[in-house]
């Protein structure tokens, strides 16, 4: 990193410029479906530094916004990146409170807001360091490219629930890394609580279901008549089993994965008078490095078979639609030295993850060769009032301070990576 540079460029990353950026960002509405708006303004952004951006068009109405600050060519490339929808709309009748809604309230250095935690903090961020490379006129030997990317959230389309707005689970992320916006490495900025992660859990989501038998209720009481919300609850106690076996089996880093039974469907609440024929569990299995899909899914086969042979009952059907690997990558890349460095000369020490647990992005971009880090604000720092309660039980906020040591982290960050020359020219 040359330091006159870098003390050049961090006049500019200010910690009203971070606190703005954040708060113009928690202001729009963006779910996933809805990120259009949020895309223009980080393109308007980075139009007006005078970067040079484009909408990348993953669905009608919601491209991935991106932008591409060159460098001199012979240096490493540097992808930074995070994801522009929201966990909510905005609009949950049950979600009650300034943290789960697209209007930003700053209060005693805290910024509440739906997003201002997961993870427009961390966008908005990264966005101040690109401004601030250009009015510092800093020319580094690699490109920086800048991607707020849409449908990250974990959602995903299933019988009635299809369109863009269940269109999530790393669908931005796997457009833009196959439609030509790549780089040596990458630097997602998730909330990670201002640790460096280089692992990070995967899931797997199930449909398992039961069948009943078609008949009235009146006669639901006579020899053979299989009421499948019955026979889902002896299937549910035999999966609960299975998890508990699981979950103590499997562990990376002191971290155990975890199996949550999401939602239940069966029977028609419209229509009590005919016994239940069909009824299904949802359920997630985490993963973590060193698991396979395949082998989980033969496990889950495994209970369903022996379900059957006990109950003498048709297997129950399961269906996957869900995979989401697990991500490691090597601690010792440069990238992740960089930002080792670079957190240590912010903070004074560098502080690290044993593996991520929620879902994110980073899966993608390293699976197809782009070795992404994650790092971010938020998530970690809760505000004093909290008292134990996680940040999605009272909703989104984050620290000010912590968005802007992350800037500064990333503007370090940037500046070494991006000032290695590479050697390798093949």
């Amino acid at each position: 990193m040359a330091h006159a540079q870098f003390e050049r460029a961090l006049e500019y990353v200010t910690c009203d410029a971070v606190q703005d950026t954040l708060m113009a960002m928690v202001d729009i509405a963006s779910p996933t479906g809805g990120e259009g708006e949020m895309a223009r303004f980080i393109l308007e952004r980075l139009a007006s530094a005078g970067i040079v951006s484009y909408p990348q068009w993953v669905d009608e109405g919601r491209p991935n916004a991106v932008g591409n600050l060159p460098g001199v060519g012979d240096g490493y490339n540097l992808l930074l990146t995070g994801h522009m929808d929201t966990s909510y709309s905005g609009e949950e009748e049950e979600l009650v409170g300034e943290g789960f809604k697209p209007v930003a309230v700053e209060r005693d250095g805290w910024i509440w807001g739906l997003g201002s935690n997961n993870m427009k903090s961390g966008l908005a961020a990264a966005l101040v360091v690109l401004e601030a490379l250009v009015k510092a006129k800093v020319r580094l030997r690699g490109d920086v490219i800048y991607a707020g990317v849409v449908g990250e959230i974990e959602k995903a389309p299933i019988e009635e629930f299809q369109g863009i707005a269940f269109s999530g689970y790393g669908s931005g992320s796997k457009h833009l890394v196959t439609h030509g916006v790549t780089a040596d490495f990458a630097l997602l900025s998730e909330p990670t609580g201002m640790r460096i992660c280089t692992a990070n859990m995967g899931c797997i989501w199930f449909r398992v279901t039961v069948r009943g038998t078609v008949n009235h209720s009146a006669f639901s009481n006579r020899p053979g008549i299989v009421n499948a919300i019955e026979l889902m609850n002896d299937l549910q106690r035999d999966l609960k089993n299975w998890a508990k076996e699981y979950e103590s089996q499997n562990e990376y880093a002191g971290e155990h994965p975890n199996v949550t039974m999401g939602a239940i469907r069966g029977g028609a609440p419209w229509r009590l008078s005919r016994n239940p024929h069909n009824c299904s569990l949802y359920f997630e299995a985490r993963t973590v490095p060193g698991q396979t899909t395949e082998s989980i899914k033969r496990q889950v086969r495994s209970v369903l078979t022996a379900f059957a042979k006990r109950t003498d009952t048709p297997e129950p059907e399961m269906f996957v639609y869900v995979t989401d690997p697990p991500l490691e990558i090597d601690a010792s890349l440069p990238v992740v030295e960089a930002l080792s460095r670079a957190q240590k000369e912010v903070c004074g020490e560098a502080l690290w993850h044993s593996i991520r647990r929620p879902g994110a992005d980073a899966i993608h971009f390293s699976s197809y060769g782009v070795p992404c880090v994650q790092f971010g604000p938020g998530m970690a720092r809760t505000h004093p009032e909290a008292k134990g309660r996680l940040i999605h039980e009272m909703g989104e906020h984050v620290y000010t301070e912590d968005v802007h040591a992350a800037a500064k982290i990333y503007l370090a960050t940037v500046m070494d990576v991006c000032n290695r020359p590479v050697a390798d020219r093949h």
